[in-house]
């Protein structure tokens, strides 16, 4: 009987510390999520007011320091569409002016069409320069108006963002940055 009690106990225990987790999982925005995938648990979002425009982007900051930043390609020009609409993605920069990683939000992409898009299509992106333009990354046959959307939405969303004065501020180079055209500026 005794031993019937604990078993009980700690199922009420798990299922009450799966719930706190569950809820804990769904307060955090899917940009909060895929930012702590991309630049680790510490990291915290934070809206940037951007003075010359409505774009929306947030900066990635760890231990005050900004590490990058998170956009919606929804929510930055240019409008690209896919077949039958606009595709949302995720897209997170780095301050060296790449790409981290992106994800996809939403789409109304026929799926047959939209599931040939796989891992190796979307890891073209990653370490890519905001301004290498669309040159670089191959779309996928029989996806082809669906993979060329989502390349132009996030290289030029991408270079849209960097060239912000908020954002074109904080980027890191070594040498001349040619992702902002201006001498670079070394950070702390």
């Amino acid at each position: 009987m005794q031993y019937s009690a604990i078993r009980w106990a700690t199922l009420v225990v798990a299922v009450f510390l799966f719930g706190v987790r569950a809820k804990a999982d769904a307060a955090l925005s899917p940009c909060e999520a895929f930012c702590h995938d991309w630049f680790g648990s510490s990291a915290h979002l934070r809206p940037m007011a951007l003075a010359e425009t409505n774009t929306v982007v947030s900066e990635v900051t760890l231990g005050g320091q900004t590490y990058g930043w998170i956009f919606r390609t929804d929510q930055v020009p240019p409008t690209c569409k896919g077949k039958r609409g606009e595709i949302a993605l995720a897209v997170a920069l780095g301050t060296d002016g790449r790409i981290k990683g992106l994800h996809v939000l939403c789409h109304k992409e026929d799926a047959p069409y939209f599931k040939r898009l796989n891992a190796s299509f979307f890891q073209q992106f990653q370490n890519q320069r905001a301004d290498a333009g669309t040159a670089k990354i191959d779309a996928v046959t029989r996806a082809t108006l669906s993979s060329n959307a989502i390349i132009r939405d996030v290289m030029e969303g991408a270079k849209h963002v960097i060239a912000l004065p908020e954002v074109s501020i904080k980027i890191k180079s070594a040498q001349d940055c040619s992702l902002t055209k201006t001498a670079a500026m070394f950070h702390n």
